[in-house]
């Protein structure tokens, strides 16, 4: 099991993790793409335009948008950030897309967040076009809310690849076998295994091959060599969270997320893997938790050997 790291911080942070992760073997980076990390006070960037210097200042690396919501850009504008990455990286970008769901900065930027059938109408479409304008032969398309006309956008990509993530139990993993090369499964409330498969049937019936289907998956680091170095991470991102230490441990249960010391934790990615995913996305915030990344990062690794 490959152990990445998503992160959505400033530029300096996010270069000084991505060297860190770079020398250090891990294989992925991804970004966070929101344009409020919490209340209105917060700092937020357009994290698609600091990937464009990760793709310049990094060779091995590989980079990703986890995930950008199709509510922030049309599928031409995707598009066009996702090819220029690709080329930036020399084909070691994957453009994430997702539905949107945090009202807040929707709200506060005055942005469209429609209901949930709409936003998941936007989605199939936003998937069709973009592999429509990736696809070998012009086809072009032509959907409800949006078209692309029969010929192939330049320049054409090198190694792009399609994320699609999402809580979802149904739709989310029936897109994503249909439509992505890597399907994140975020913790809910329904079995991983449940929407791998799902995800997986999806694919046969449209003629894919389900073996070449990345199944990955994102949750914070809650991971420590031992039960003291534990609490005393635990400690600190609850204080961060705003929460209690008890409260932040009974919610990572209850999703399923691996946590504890590594003899504890070990266990549950074992679970993991067994379900059939293959790469984790460790959450980290942004400025000053550098070093916290690094030991979470550390022990996750120990712990899935």
């Amino acid at each position: 099991m490959e152990i990445c790291v998503q992160t959505m911080g400033g530029y300096e942070h996010t270069m000084q993790l991505a060297r860190w992760c770079e020398n250090s073997g891990v294989p992925a980076l991804a970004v966070a793409d929101h344009y409020l990390s919490g209340d209105l006070d917060s700092v937020g960037f357009d994290q698609l335009v600091i990937l464009g210097g990760i793709a310049r200042e990094t060779s091995t690396l590989q980079i990703s948008s986890l995930v950008s919501p199709l509510t922030f850009r049309h599928p031409a504008v995707h598009l066009k950030a996702a090819v220029t990455l690709d080329s930036m990286s020399g084909g070691r970008f994957s453009l994430g897309v997702g539905t949107g769901w945090m009202k807040e900065e929707h709200d506060a930027f005055g942005l469209d967040l429609p209901d949930v059938q709409e936003r998941f109408e936007r989605l199939e479409e936003t998937l069709a076009y973009l592999r429509a304008a990736l696809a070998d032969e012009p086809t072009g398309f032509q959907g409800k809310y949006y078209r692309l006309a029969e010929f192939l956008p330049q320049p054409r990509p090198g190694n792009l690849r399609l994320v699609v993530g999402g809580q979802g139990a149904k739709r989310t993993p029936h897109l994503a076998g249909r439509f992505a090369d890597e399907f994140n499964v975020f913790p809910g409330p329904v079995a991983w295994s449940e929407r791998i498969e799902r995800a997986r049937a999806a694919a046969v019936e449209t003629g894919r091959d389900p073996s070449r289907l990345l199944i990955s998956t994102a949750f914070p680091a809650l991971v420590a060599t031992n039960r003291e170095a534990y609490e005393a991470m635990v400690s600190r991102r609850a204080e961060l969270r705003k929460t209690t230490p008890q409260a932040l441990t009974e919610t990572f249960g209850r999703m399923r997320i691996p946590h504890g010391p590594l003899d504890q934790a070990a266990g549950m990615y074992a679970a993991l893997a067994e379900a059939g995913i293959t790469r984790v996305y460790l959450q980290m915030g942004g400025a000053g938790d550098l070093e916290d990344t690094i030991r979470a990062v550390a022990a996750a690794r120990d712990a899935v050997g």
